[in-house]
C-alpha cells in the first residue's frame, strides 16, 4: 500500500515531510511534485532503491544516467569532481531553477547516475518542501520524471499513482504541479559548453550568462 503524504510544496515544514525523508532514509522509492512535473525520487546513495528506479523506468538506455536534485550549490561538489567558472556562473544565476549541468562526476557514484561521458547531472529544485526534504535526508535525490519511458510527464499525484500504483512506498500529493518544459540540460565536460536538451531556459538567456555555450 502506497503512503500518501499531503502537503503544501510552498510551505510545508520539516516536520510535515519527516514521513517522506524516513521513507528515502530506509531505502524507498518515492515520488513528489518538482517545479515542472511529478518526479521519481530516490537518495543517491541508495544502490538498490536506484535499481528499482531503473526497472519503474523499463526502457531507458544504459546511457542515461538519473540527475539529481540538490538543495544548495555548496552540494555541488559532492558529486561533480570538476566545478569550472562557468559552471559557478550559470549556478549563481539560474539555480534554483530549471537549468540542469552535466559536469564530469566523482569516480565513487553510484552507475545509475553517471552518464555516457562519466557526468553527473545536477540542478537546484526551486520548491521550498523539495529542498527541505534534500536537507533532511543531507544528499541529493533523483528527479527524473514520474512517468513510464517514453509516456507523458505527470502533473498531479493522481496520474503518478495511476502509472505506478503501489511499486511506489510513499507519494507526496503537492496538489497540481507546473507543467510546461522539463529543464534545460547544459553539458560542461568538454572543451565548450553545449545545450544538451532544450528545455525551460532559453538559450539566449544561457548566453547571456555563458556567451561561448554550443547550441
Amino acid at each position: 500500500m502506497t503512503y500518501i503524504l499531503t502537503i503544501d510544496p510552498q510551505t510545508a515544514t520539516f516536520e510535515d515531510l519527516v514521513p517522506a525523508a524516513e521513507t528515502l532514509l530506509g531505502g524507498g522509492l518515492i515520488a513528489g511534485p518538482t517545479q515542472s512535473f511529478y518526479a521519481l525520487m530516490a537518495l543517491a546513495d541508495k544502490s538498490q532503491a536506484l535499481e528499482r528506479l531503473s526497472n519503474l523506468k523499463a526502457g531507458r538506455h544504459d546511457d542515461q544516467a538519473f540527475l539529481l536534485l540538490i538543495d544548495q550549490k555548496t552540494r555541488t561538489s559532492c558529486y561533480a569532481r570538476e566545478v569550472t567558472l562557468e559552471a559557478e556562473n550559470l549556478m549563481d544565476h539560474f539555480w534554483p531553477g530549471l537549468l540542469t549541468l552535466l559536469m564530469p562526476g566523482h569516480s565513487g557514484l553510484d552507475p545509475y547516475l553517471l552518464g555516457r561521458n562519466k557526468t553527473v547531472g545536477l540542478r537546484m529544485e526551486g520548491l521550498p518542501a523539495v529542498r527541505r526534504l534534500i536537507r533532511m535526508v543531507d544528499r541529493g535525490v533523483t528527479g527524473t520524471s514520474a512517468n513510464l519511458h517514453g509516456g507523458k510527464s505527470p502533473t498531479t499525484a493522481k496520474e503518478v499513482l495511476e502509472a505506478f500504483g503501489s511499486k511506489l512506498d510513499l507519494v507526496i500529493d503537492g496538489g497540481p504541479a507546473n507543467g510546461g518544459r522539463s529543464s534545460t540540460i547544459v553539458d560542461l565536460s568538454g572543451p565548450e559548453p553545449r545545450v544538451f536538451r532544450h528545455g525551460a531556459v532559453k538559450i539566449e538567456s544561457i548566453r547571456q550568462i555563458c556567451p561561448s555555450v554550443l547550441d
